[in-house]
């Protein structure tokens, strides 16, 4: 029995979208733009040393952590994204400082060479023990890598490279068992990098209204910052964000010492024509 073969031909159009859909598989190009960041006063989201750089914004009470409807975990779409770039090797401080009814937290992360692309909503499929997927419910404080943070990672659905440090003013004592994702969160400020890619140390403060991390030594390149409410009994409320940059100790020094020959010079030169002229 001859066995009859059958050709379906594909349309122009449906053959373009085979290729686009295989070039997607094949390259990990993901759709990015999950959440997407504030502007700066003046659009000015560069920091140079000795620069300071503000945003001002309103805050939910909540959206960093203090949600029980989320397991206290972090809800990107109510909290507020910004990115900034760093010109020079300096210590840098983010400092979040809110109104009477906010309690700010703030995690940075840095994503080097290329601006946050805002990560890729849904991206694995991850789902927290709360019942969201990513980044209705994100994992604010862990490492990249870990749950609830493949929507934003390198390499995932997004280019985040590592997580430097994070602040929480409110009264957060939230363990893995806690959380809708397993990440620990408490009052404080943290260091949670686990290398020295760009920074040399990340130290930091809270008070009743106001959170600040300093990065020793923060690379050039730029840096994400997410920024929430901690309280869930508070009101919420305005906030100012700050991004300042201090040279290096290192640097002032040798500026100092640059002034100095500058000035010795200057005293010198009425006494060294005088002596030319005699």
């Amino acid at each position: 029995m001859q066995l009859k073969s059958y050709h379906k031909k594909t349309s122009t159009l449906a053959s373009a979208v085979i290729i686009s859909l295989a070039a997607l598989a094949s390259s990990n190009v993901y759709a990015a733009d999950a959440v997407s960041p504030k502007d700066w006063v003046g659009s000015d989201n560069v920091v140079s040393l000795g620069e300071t750089i503000t945003a001002n914004e309103s805050g939910l009470k909540s959206a960093y952590t203090g949600n029980p409807n989320l397991n206290f975990s972090a809800w990107a779409h109510t909290g507020d994204w910004f990115v900034f770039q760093n010109t020079n090797l300096a210590d840098v401080s983010v400092t979040v400082s809110g109104a009477a009814g906010f309690a700010p937290g703030l995690t940075v992360w840095a994503t080097g060479a290329a601006k946050f692309d805002g990560g890729t909503e849904g991206f694995g499929s991850e789902i927290s023990a709360a019942g969201f997927g990513t980044p209705h419910s994100l994992n604010a404080t862990g490492a990249m890598g870990d749950a609830g943070t493949l929507w934003m990672a390198n390499d995932q659905g997004g280019n985040v490279i590592e997580t430097l440090g994070y602040a929480v003013s409110g009264p957060a004592a939230f363990t893995a068992a806690d959380t809708g994702w397993g990440e620990t969160i408490f009052t404080g400020a943290h260091d949670v990098s686990v290398t020295n890619t760009f920074e040399n140390g990340v130290t930091g403060s809270t008070g009743a209204n106001v959170a600040t991390l300093t990065f020793n030594d923060l690379a050039s390149g730029w840096y994400a910052v997410y920024v929430g409410g901690t309280n869930h009994a508070s009101a919420g409320g305005a906030f100012e964000l700050t991004v300042s940059a201090v040279p290096e100790a290192e640097t002032w020094a040798m500026l100092l010492a640059g002034l100095g020959l500058v000035g010795w010079r200057l005293r010198r030169s009425p006494t060294d024509s005088c002596e030319a002229a005699a």
